[in-house]
């Protein structure tokens, strides 16, 4: 305490801008004291003034009496200062002070946001059930954390065919590796049947497609263009055919890796054999012993009879299983010919001279090529062409967006969960456009984002329910002089295009009263209320005059909040039963989240939403609205190039956003990218391309050699230093920063020196973010960011 003194009261100067606590007391205790005195001394009297008359300052009675008075001068200042100060943004320190200011700029505060997320049911077999809306689940409490309860969003309806799905790569066309042939369309072959493997060439020669899916329309073009540029490569037994992911795996009897080599410019086909036909033979030549006793041959020549191989009939044995339209396979070393059967007939023919037999005739639909004019061949009816290309199923690669689901569902998925070996991954998904109903067996999927792991033959499923942090309340309000408090904290929610929308709706006497920013200027009974949001999260409601009329009813939901972003695999418990739901398991993380407004962020979306005016004019009005959306903490926007790996991947006007975490701030996910980019659609020309992309918050690590006065524990200084420059609400703390903002040296000495006990900072380094510093930068200690990078110390070393 200082010695009174008595002297006239110099006022302080008026406070410097950028205070977070308003400065603007006249003065403090021991001046007012010592003012007091001053005024008692110079207080005129008979002898002239009192204090040359008595010692002021040492007289006890009135420097007690001043101590007293000064007291009471010192509490009216105070008060003066703290009733100021809760009258400005920038200074307020109560909430609800903070709060009627930011009413006065047209900002409401904004309420806890649910986090939302999907689970992934297991139903009974064949079952296609019903989860309605406000259906319970968990997940549960741990060491460290409470147990988080969900509700369903909506009526979702599962479908039987969504379930038990399993996930591969598009089939890719390859060389079979062994004995088996795996078909993506039924070829009609089963056990104990013989197949005709044939290579084709077209004469025109269209090249093969290197995609499944381009195979069918080739395939068309390749069946009209052959002639005979076949060849029969063997006739093999299938011993066995069987289901492989609703592809057909037909195993044969011999290795087809080399009888189907891929040979450029040829593909293979195969038949199936119904029957094989024995050519007509008769003799030909007669052997006899001529006048000289030498063996001789003659030739027999048959007058008026057919011979058995002619360009567009064959005479075989038996041609009872021949029939027209079916078939038919001619083949011998010069190639091969396919073509139909055109009649059937039987005739009497000779066989030798003056023997008959009667033999089939077989008419063909197309002439014979010469090289198959000939009686060393072989003739087999066969059933229609079937493609012999064998399909792979290959895994899912990560970053893959492009897969095939089995089995085939009758309707098509809009959202699929398939388990990688990152886990269960969540994606949007719609029907790839090389899909065809040829492949029975299963369906091509596009997913919106690639998978971060590897899927191979991976279960999946497309029976996703949507949910959301929080559980719902109802009950009556009690209303007093117009105005009820509902319980909390009241949820909200954010929904894709960014739009706040309260949990709460309210009914009296059972008609649904909508919620109004203002009863100013309406009917004192229309039926309208309007909410403030309180500090503890609960809302104050307000009625017109004579808008009550019955009991008042509402229906909301408590909780929401950071607190509910977790991982959804927690989430594994349903409150209740839904009937043909067997189990549920959450995928992903749940998203989109945020704490009730702190003073904080209150102040930067109060000043934010004055400069924007809710439209964006410039470039920075587009940051501003960012500030906007809940659980958002920085944003940036600019023209030029974007970070690595935005969705538009060059050159445009930019818009960059962090979120607020539960351990401190993060990079947004797609879906709150989404939601962000909705969110400023609707407040600017879309005519104009804006990529909404994720910020980078880059933690810096400083390592510091600090020099403690020699009257204190070096360790207790250095670890004061270490808990300043951490210190979550400082100036190096994430929070207060903005993006794009460098770190200089003397940003952390400015901490440091600070610090009681510290005399100087001996070295200092600090590690970079994004960009190395320049030879410039690093002259005068600074630690450069890109415009979208958030630069922060999250880890100190203090020597």
């Amino acid at each position: 305490m200082s010695a009174p003194e008595p002297r006239e009261l110099t006022p302080r100067p008026d406070p410097p801008p950028g205070l977070s606590r308003l400065r603007r007391r006249l003065a403090d205790r021991p001046d007012f004291r010592d003012a007091l005195l001053a005024g008692i001394a110079g207080t005129p009297g008979p002898g002239g003034p009192l204090g040359g008359r008595l010692d002021v300052a040492g007289d006890p009675t009135v420097v007690t009496a001043a101590e007293l008075w000064s007291r009471v001068a010192d509490s009216v200042a105070a008060y003066t200062e703290l009733t100021a100060g809760e009258r400005y943004l920038g200074t307020a320190q109560d909430w609800t002070d903070l709060r009627r200011t930011t009413d006065l700029l047209g900002h409401r505060p904004t309420q806890r946001a649910a986090a939302r997320g999907w689970i992934r049911c297991t139903t009974d077999s064949g079952a296609s059930p019903l989860v309605p809306a406000g259906t319970r689940v968990q997940a549960p409490g741990t060491a460290t954390s409470a147990a988080q309860t969900f509700e369903v969003v909506t009526d979702t309806q599962l479908r039987a065919d969504w379930a038990d799905l399993t996930v591969t790569a598009v089939p890719a066309p390859q060389p079979p590796p062994g004995r088996a042939l795996r078909l993506l369309t039924d070829p009609g072959f089963g056990a104990g049947d013989r197949v005709a493997l044939v290579a084709e060439k077209p004469s025109g020669y269209v090249p093969m497609p290197s995609t499944w899916w381009d195979w069918l329309g080739w395939m068309s073009i390749v069946y009209t263009l052959y002639t005979s540029n076949l060849s029969l490569r063997a006739v093999v037994t299938v011993t066995k055919k069987s289901d492989d992911l609703g592809a057909f795996l037909v195993t044969t009897d011999r290795v087809l890796t080399g009888l189907l080599a891929p040979v450029s410019g040829t593909t293979y086909a195969a038949y199936r054999v119904r029957a094989r036909l024995s050519l007509a033979h008769r003799l030909s030549k007669l052997s006899y012993v001529n006048s000289s006793g030498a063996a001789a041959t003659a030739a027999v020549s048959y007058p008026g009879e057919a011979a058995p191989v002619g360009a567009g009939h064959l005479l075989v044995t038996d041609a009872s299983a021949a029939s027209p339209g079916m078939n038919i396979l001619v083949a011998n070393s010069y190639g091969a010919f396919v073509t139909t059967v055109k009649s059937v007939s039987g005739v009497d023919w000779s066989v030798a001279p003056g023997t008959r037999h009667h033999v089939g005739r077989i008419e063909l639909t197309d002439p014979l090529p010469t090289g198959q004019q000939d009686e060393n061949i072989e003739i087999l009816l066969v059933d229609q062409r079937v493609v012999a290309q064998h399909h792979e199923l290959p895994p899912l690669a990560p970053g893959g967006t492009r897969l095939r689901v089995h089995p085939r569902p009758a309707e098509v998925p809009t959202r699929i969960a398939v388990r990688t070996t990152a886990g269960w991954e969540l994606a949007d998904c719609s029907r790839d456009a090389g899909d065809t109903t040829d492949d029975v067996g299963g369906m091509l999927l596009v997913l919106g984002a690639g998978l971060t792991g590897t899927a191979a033959k991976a279960p999946a499923t497309a029976n996703l329910v949507p949910i959301r942090h929080g559980e719902t309340h109802r009950g009556p309000l009690t209303v007093t002089d117009g105005g009820t408090v509902v319980p909390g904290p009241v949820t909200a929610d954010v929904d894709p295009a960014g739009r706040v929308t309260d949990s709460l709706t309210v009914r009296v006497g059972g008609v649904a009263y909508d919620e109004v920013d203002s009863l100013y200027g309406r009917d004192p009974a229309a039926p309208v209320f309007t909410t403030r949001l309180a500090a503890d999260g609960r809302l104050v409601l307000r009625f017109g005059a004579e808008a009550v009329r019955g009991e008042v009813t509402a229906t909301w939901r408590v909780g929401g909040g950071l607190v509910g972003e977790l991982d959804a695999t927690r989430i594994d418990t349903l409150l209740g039963s839904v009937r043909g739901v067997r189990k549920i398991a959450g995928v992903g993380r749940t998203t989109g989240a945020a704490d009730q407004e702190d003073p904080l962020r209150m102040r930067r979306a109060a000043a934010a939403r004055i400069r924007a005016l809710d439209r964006a004019v410039s470039v920075d009005d587009l940051a501003d609205l960012a500030l906007g959306v809940p659980g958002t903490s920085h944003s940036v926007a600019w023209r030029g190039a974007g970070p690595a790996g935005c969705p538009c991947g060059g050159v445009g006007l930019h818009v960059a956003s962090l979120r607020f975490g539960d351990t401190g701030v993060r990079a947004p996910l797609a879906a709150e990218l989404a939601s962000l980019a909705g969110y400023l659609d609707a407040r600017r020309d879309t005519s104009v391309g804006l990529c909404v992309c994720a910020g980078v918050p880059s933690g810096l690590t400083a390592t510091l050699t600090v020099t403690a006065d020699p009257r204190r524990d070096p360790v207790t200084v250095r670890e004061a230093v270490r808990a300043a420059l951490l210190d979550p609400a400082g100036p190096l703390a994430p929070r207060p920063r903005d993006l794009g903002v460098p770190v200089d040296a003397s940003d952390v000495l400015a901490v440091a020196q600070a610090v009681t006990g510290v005399v100087g900072v001996v070295a200092l380094s600090v590690t970079s973010g994004l960009r190395a510093p320049s030879a410039a930068e690093a002259a005068i200690g600074r630690t450069p960011a890109e415009r979208y990078e958030l630069l922060s110390l999250t880890a100190v070393t203090v020597q």
